[in-house]
């Protein structure tokens, strides 16, 4: 890999690890976001402690991270598998930032923004149908894992290579790895 292709990597971690949801508590509320609610620094908490503006403030930022950095490594016109790093990246920025002890939310906005930019059709029949599955079932990890399944389901019938198939199921990961450390630190600190 060419130094312009690490530099972009490391710039989408870095601009990953940009705690939205830490500043966005701090500046609209001084609160801190690990404090409120179930402790999540990510969009749903911030809904669900700080309301509404402060959790679409969030998404918005969040979102952003990840389609900023496709469209960075994007512009340098590196790569697919380049492009497709950075967004890995952003997400591993997002969900282990440095700039607050390698703690910070799920990462599913930010994996909306990536897929986004690389898959703009699929990925907005996925949130439609995620909207429509948590309307109906209130449940978040339910309606998350439906648009999961279904993203490579739509990218394999449209036709795209097995490697843009595979990829959001590489991303997925992210989310559950980050899950399983939640609960390993929340069963450490009740020993």
């Amino acid at each position: 890999m060419t130094t312009q292709a690490w530099a972009v990597l490391l710039g989408a971690y870095l601009l990953g690890a940009i705690p939205s949801a830490y500043l966005v508590a701090r500046l609209a509320a001084g609160m801190n976001i690990r404090q409120l609610g179930d402790g999540n620094m990510g969009a749903k908490n911030t809904f669900q402690s700080l309301g509404l503006l402060s959790g679409l403030v969030v998404v918005a930022a969040d979102v952003g991270k990840g389609a900023l950095a496709m469209a960075m490594a994007r512009h340098f016109h590196l790569p697919e598998m380049v492009v497709m790093l950075a967004g890995v990246c952003v997400v591993l920025g997002h969900d282990f930032p440095l700039f607050l002890r390698f703690r910070d939310g799920q990462g599913m906005a930010t994996i909306v923004g990536v897929l986004g930019v690389l898959f703009p059709r699929e990925t907005g029949v996925v949130l439609l149908v995620f909207a429509i599955a948590l309307m109906a079932t209130h449940n978040w990890d339910l309606s998350c894992g439906i648009g999961f399944v279904l993203l490579p389901i739509l990218l394999w019938l449209s036709g795209q290579s097995p490697q843009r198939v595979l990829y959001p199921v590489l991303l997925a990961p992210t989310i559950g790895m980050k899950k399983l450390v939640q609960v390993w630190r929340a069963r450490r600190v009740a020993t």
